[in-house]
């Protein structure tokens, strides 16, 4: 993982240099600890480094432009909150989804999480 890459950020942003700081130190802790690909929403880490979210977002971005960060779209029903799939872009999530079971879902009845996958 080359988090070296956001350095240059710190410069270009200086308000976000200790955000970015803290959110370097938080993915090579949360790396070395996972065994799997880690998933990151902007509210968590907002949580953890104490931001705002909209904040999470940008300094997530920043990490998705230097290839640390994968953005994923993950469907949930809105009824239960079962996991109907994730897609790697806006377009290519149907406006019906069949979960396992056979149950159908239209845009209605899901809702998408924006989240950021670190990979092993």
């Amino acid at each position: 993982m080359e988090l070296a890459r956001l350095e240059k950020y710190k410069t270009q942003f200086r308000l976000f240099k200790s955000a970015i700081d803290s959110m370097q130190s938080y993915l090579q802790k949360v790396n070395r600890q996972a065994k799997d690909a880690v998933i990151i929403t902007p509210h968590n880490l907002s949580a953890v480094l104490n931001i705002p979210e909209t904040d999470a977002f940008f300094l997530l971005s920043l990490a998705e432009k230097e290839n640390i960060l994968h953005k994923k779209y993950k469907v949930f029903a809105t009824a239960g909150n079962d996991f109907l799939g994730d897609f790697d872009d806006t377009h290519s999530i149907p406006e019906e989804i069949t979960d396992p079971e056979g149950n159908s879902f239209d845009r209605d009845h899901y809702y998408v999480d924006i989240t950021y996958e670190l990979e092993k």
